[in-house]
């Protein structure tokens, strides 16, 4: 009986039998009607298991690990923005180029795309406690990043900097990897998904909101205190985590083995999808800003060249090789295509996850350009006046994430989709060199509101649509999208907003702020409206696709916290 749907109706229909066991098969009766024709008979067996295993931990556990994540999610976007203000003392200081501290802004990015699929499949590969394993080390590894970074020497103008990025990348990407999944275990048998990542969501947001302030504080006293700041949340974190933070374990499932999995890994798939990754990265930057002989239009040809093979023969091995009609769950493909095949997935974590970050992050650069150039301000004023931004995605993080555990999920990421369009449809219009504060700010909290009502059902659906065994693989695609996002966003805002400006103009644009030159204001402007209405047609398609979400997915209904079984049934539906 290889057809999951017969095996789990099968398995589910002898459980109705006892009483106490009802609960447990409705569940997995509304379980089996997903599309899974490629799973195994084992992973039926396994979600059966899972469905019928008693919760082995007390219920207010999850807080503790709802807030371990929280505190991640803050400072690991939190050091993102913090950075950027402290960009001209680190040239200064460890003597470092313009086309170095561009790749120590972006390095962190590069990691954390790079690492996360690999992470993501291992924290779905079966392997007994991995998820939260794998978040309580990005606790330390970021931490130990964040000291090693604050340690960088003059000497070695910037290099070793670079080397720790990837170090705290790694951190990031361990912790975001596997952040929705761990939380979406934990809070799923309380109906409280989209609660818990609304509650991550405003943590995202403050970081961003708070980074700059906190960056400036810190550099008043020393660069290296952008750094060393992590570390006493990090302790606490890492404390917490290894603590607190662990996979329920069931007695009688059958968990994957390490050495098995060494053997039948797909190594092609890793191998083939990173390296493409990191030379896409090489390739976009190295075009943006001159990086030696990197730079040479010849040098950039190849690496182009090599990155489409190499792309090319990563979507065959998936597809045709270990994927499509050959799949089989004893050797599966390093990414899971057939996730690709769920419209709720595609909408909210594809086009949710690249396009809208894509939009999120223009708004966001094209706005430090503005408030740096044609305002006259520097960084850290220019993050200061992007708080409205962040205060709204907090503002309205938290109660859709809960209304959306109610109410469902279509109309509010619809309704904060359209109030984003039109904010965003405003802006080119109303907005000059001389708008006044407040205006900016109303329009920038009216965005920030309308991402804070999508981000939260979007992050939350994104986990209920699929099977507890693939949640890890779509947190990290997710992230993986998102931070592709941003090298998209670069490449849109250098192109249009500032080309055409010679090498240093950018230079003291970007890194000093200050004001710029009048010759360069029209372009500037011109070339900002374009962004906003990229940003805006990008965002108006995001809202129409998110009329097609549906109100709520397949998923069981949540008792109260004193109905043990059905408790065992969603915590790891």
């Amino acid at each position: 009986m290889s057809n999951k749907h017969e095996y789990v109706e099968e398995t589910a229909a002898a459980s109705i039998n006892s009483s106490s066991a009802t609960s447990v098969a409705v569940s997995v009766l509304e379980a089996s009607q997903l599309d899974l024709s490629h799973e195994s008979k084992e992973q039926a067996a396994l979600d059966i298991e899972m469905a019928k295993a008693r919760k082995t931990e007390p219920p207010s556990r999850r807080w503790i690990v709802l807030a371990t994540a929280t505190l991640g999610a803050l400072f690991v976007s939190l050091q993102g923005s913090a950075l950027i203000v402290a960009l001209p003392d680190l040239m200064q200081h460890l003597d470092i180029s313009f086309a170095i501290i561009i790749w120590v802004l972006l390095t962190y990015t590069l990691a954390i795309t790079a690492i996360v699929p690999l992470l993501g499949n291992l924290g779905d590969a079966g392997l007994k406690g991995i998820r939260c394993r794998m978040f309580n080390w990005g606790f330390l590894v970021f931490t130990l990043g964040s000291l090693l970074c604050g340690l960088s020497q003059q000497k070695h103008s910037g290099f070793d900097l670079l080397a720790y990025r990837i170090i705290q990348g790694l951190g990031g990407a361990l912790l975001f990897s596997n952040c929705f999944a761990v939380v979406a275990d934990k809070f799923y048998p309380y109906n409280q998904v989209g609660l818990a990542s609304g509650i991550i969501n405003i943590a995202f947001a403050a970081g961003t909101i708070l980074g700059p302030v906190v960056g400036g504080a810190c550099v008043k006293a020393s660069w290296k205190w952008v750094f060393f700041f992590n570390l006493p949340f990090g302790v606490v974190g890492t404390v917490a985590g290894f603590m607190f933070c662990h996979d329920t374990i069931y007695p009688h499932v059958q968990y994957a083995s390490f050495s098995k999995l060494v053997k039948t890994f797909d190594y092609t798939g890793f191998i083939t999808l990173t390296t493409s990754i990191a030379l896409l990265f090489v390739v976009v930057v190295s075009a943006l800003f001159d990086n030696g002989k990197v730079s040479e239009e010849g040098t950039l040809i190849g690496m182009g060249v090599a990155f489409g093979v190499l792309f090319i023969v990563f979507l065959g091995q998936e597809m045709f090789v270990r994927g499509g009609k050959r799949f089989n769950a004893t050797k599966a493909p390093f990414m899971d295509f057939h996730l690709f095949s769920n419209m709720i997935f595609n909408n909210t974590v594809v086009l949710g996850g690249l396009a809208g970050g894509v939009a999120r992050t223009n708004l966001t650069f094209s706005f430090i350009f503005f408030f740096q150039g044609p305002y006259a301000k520097d960084p850290l004023m220019a993050g200061i006046l992007l708080i409205p931004f962040g205060l709204g995605i907090m503002l309205a993080g938290f109660p859709s994430g809960k209304l959306a555990d109610t109410l469902g999920f279509r109309l509010l990421c619809f309704v904060g989709l359209a109030v984003a369009t039109i904010s965003t449809l405003i802006m080119p219009l109303v907005i000059k060199p001389d708008t006044n504060t407040w205006v900016i700010s109303f329009l920038l909290l009216l965005n920030g509101i309308g991402w804070g009502l999508y981000s939260s059902p979007s992050a939350s659906i994104s986990m209920l649509c699929i099977l507890p065994q693939q949640r890890a693989s779509s947190s990290s695609i997710r992230i993986m999208f998102t931070m592709l996002s941003q090298m998209i966003a670069i490449v849109i805002c250098f192109k249009i907003i500032i080309n055409g400006m010679p090498p240093e103009a950018v230079q003291q644009l970007f890194i000093y702020g200050g004001g710029m030159e009048p010759q360069y204001l029209e372009s500037f402007m011109v070339g900002w409206k374009v962004v906003q209405w990229i940003t805006m047609a990008i965002t108006l398609v995001c809202c129409i696709c998110a009329w097609f979400l549906p109100v709520r997915p397949v998923m069981a209904t949540a008792a109260p916290e004193s109905t043990d079984a059905s408790e065992a049934v969603s915590e790891t539906k």
